[in-house]
């Protein structure tokens, strides 16, 4: 819609397709949730603008569209939010190094009541700590450019968690899936050091670990919300109480939710007033 490289303003640009657009942008999601919202809300918007302006993208043009959009917000992101959120169900993400990059999805495929099951045993609690993503991915990317053996090693372990990750998402094996999603969560501690687990998500993890096969916290880490993978199904009240007789400091404010996969994607909806 708009060329970015072009001598005319965004306002004249604007005027050759017949005028501007008032959007209206919100979120049920708070601040620094660690959920990919910034991205999300970015691909909800090319995507609504482009059929405004009658031009239908594809996923894969929306995805780099929106590792454009990052850049230009100086947030630093990259591409796996926007390919968490722009088609349902579990998929596994990759590109090659080479420039320009190019993202390739692939779907893990898994009948209703495998997602159903998963669901029951997924759990998010937020910590009422919203963080800055910028700030930690700065760090992890000064780390990268240091090429030491361990931030390679640990690049290289964080790929194969991935595919680990998908092979016990197609078996069903949740206790597999809560294994490789702490072993995630490790990695990212790692790449970026500092302060990407608060003390009292530490003190909760040691409280709940009875009842979870694993867990980690969503996106760069920091504060946000926190993947718990259950033991048992549907145990939100027994994750509830534990948390109440631990008495940590700071967790007055979390709350629990419900999770359940979608597998739909993003739906859009002609007429229909945005409100926050």
């Amino acid at each position: 819609l708009v060329d970015l490289k072009s001598t005319l303003t965004l306002e004249d640009q604007l005027r050759k397709l017949g005028g501007g657009f008032e959007v209206r942008v919100c979120s049920t999601l708070p601040v620094g949730s660690g959920l990919g919202t910034s991205s999300i809300l970015a691909a909800t918007l090319i995507k609504a603008i482009g059929l405004a302006a009658g031009r239908e993208y594809d996923g894969t043009s929306i995805i780099h569209a929106v590792l454009h959009v990052e850049q230009l917000l100086t947030t630093g992101g990259g591409w796996q939010d926007q390919v968490g959120g722009l088609s349902g169900g579990f998929k596994r993400g990759q590109s090659t190094p080479q420039l320009p990059l190019r993202v390739k999805v692939n779907t893990i495929d898994l009948p209703a009541a495998a997602l159903e099951l998963f669901s029951r045993h997924f759990v998010l609690m937020f910590t009422g700590k919203a963080r800055l993503a910028k700030n930690l991915l700065q760090n992890v990317l000064r780390r990268w450019a240091s090429r030491s053996a361990e931030i390679l090693r640990t690049v290289g372990d964080l790929k194969q968690t991935a595919v680990d990750l998908e092979r016990a998402l197609r078996e069903g094996d949740i206790a597999r899936v809560g294994a490789c999603v702490s072993a995630y969560w490790e990695q990212k501690k790692h790449m970026a050091r500092g302060d990407v687990e608060p003390q009292e998500v530490t003190k909760v993890l040691d409280v709940l670990r009875p009842h979870l096969f694993g867990a980690t916290l969503a996106g760069a880490g920091g504060g946000g919300f926190l993947l718990c993978i259950t033991r048992h199904p549907d145990i939100q009240p027994t994750l509830r109480e534990a948390l109440l007789r631990s008495g940590i400091n700071g967790t007055e404010s979390w709350t629990l939710h419900a999770v359940a996969v979608d597998t739909i994607g993003p739906i859009v909806q002609y007429g229909v007033v945005c409100k926050s």
